[in-house]
């Protein structure tokens, strides 16, 4: 799967976003908590 990664400055989280489907996406203080979310 390919993501893009995202960084919410207010709220201090990454965002990794599934390019094949924008909606599809998972949230964490490291990179690797939010693209574990993203492939859970």
């Amino acid at each position: 799967m390919k993501y893009r990664i995202q960084l919410d400055t207010n709220k201090n989280l990454f965002i990794a976003i599934d390019t094949a489907n924008q909606n599809h996406r998972g949230t964490g203080v490291t990179i690797e908590q939010a693209v574990a979310q993203l492939n859970a």
